[in-house]
């Protein structure tokens, strides 16, 4: 799990990398197990690194607008890089580019 995904924070922003190609039920479970000590009041914002991530499914959208929700106060941000095209298709089609920063 370790190789799937990689996460630390620094000054309040968590940092996540995806380095797997679907981020869906069975791998958005185990990210989300390994989230909940890394999600603390001191997290202002969360940078998500999405470059291997082909496929994302409902499971994969629910984790990400977890986070989002998660997060403290009105001007807390989750930012999504490196996004794929198929991925930001459904953000897209989703409306989700307007909640999170896509760049």
């Amino acid at each position: 799990m370790a190789d799937e995904f990689q996460t630390n924070v620094t000054g309040g922003v968590l940092h996540i990398a995806v380095n797997i190609p679907r981020l869906d039920a069975s791998s958005s479970a185990a990210l989300k197990s390994q989230l909940k000590p890394e999600l603390d009041p001191a997290v202002q914002s969360v940078e998500v690194e999405l470059g291997n991530v082909q496929f994302i499914d409902s499971s994969g959208i629910g984790f990400l607008l977890g986070i989002y929700r998660k997060l403290p106060g009105d001007a807390s941000v989750v930012i999504l890089r490196n996004v794929q095209p198929g991925v930001q298709a459904v953000l897209e089609l989703l409306r989700l580019h307007r909640v999170f920063q896509v760049v």
